[in-house]
């Protein structure tokens, strides 16, 4: 199990175009888990309770989250952090002229508990291409799918499509641990 990643080069300091360009790693999930596969996974865990149960309770707990965010409040879920909100909103030349049309944005926030905060600590990484370039592999793939097929060719089923890592394959061989 490994998070993959991809090389970027970027600023330096993002708001002085004149800093100079470093590499640096962005985080490529494999896949996105929904609510459905959330729950079908909790439930593999030996759960007593079915998928559908699971996912009863994890769509009340976040409609119960969202209703106390509204009212104000910080939302503390034990080893899994604090749900709360920060507020955008233009500036006011005092308190007096300040009133709440100002205010342009409601944040949701999280704050991870311990738990998430030292993940580092058990992560390893895996480079791999970044997205442009996995899409533009599975792209030269099919089109040179598409010609072979027109040409007449192919070998009737079968053969290796590459690798099978939804991740888009790995351009570091092996693991990187911190």
């Amino acid at each position: 199990m490994a998070i993959n990643y991809s090389l970027t080069a970027r600023l330096s300091k993002p708001n002085d175009k004149s800093s100079e360009k470093k590499v640096y790693a962005t985080a490529q999930y494999q896949e996105v888990v929904d609510l459905k596969d959330l729950a079908a996974h909790i439930a593999g865990h030996g759960s007593p309770f079915s998928k559908g149960t699971i996912m009863g309770l994890l769509t009340d707990t976040m409609v119960c989250i969202r209703e106390n965010l509204l009212k104000g409040n910080k939302v503390q879920l034990g080893d899994m952090g604090a749900f709360f909100i920060t507020l955008s909103c233009e500036g006011a030349e005092s308190s007096d002229s300040f009133n709440p049309s100002l205010i342009k944005g409601v944040n949701v926030r999280w704050a991870p508990s311990d738990e998430f905060r030292t993940l580092l600590n058990e992560a390893n990484f895996r480079q791999v291409a970044t997205r442009e370039l996995q899409a533009q592999s599975r792209k030269d793939m099919r089109q040179a799918a598409d010609e072979e097929v027109g040409n007449g060719g192919g070998n009737g089923g079968g053969g290796n499509s590459g690798g099978g890592n939804s991740g888009g394959g790995n351009a570091d061989p092996g693991d990187v641990t911190p």
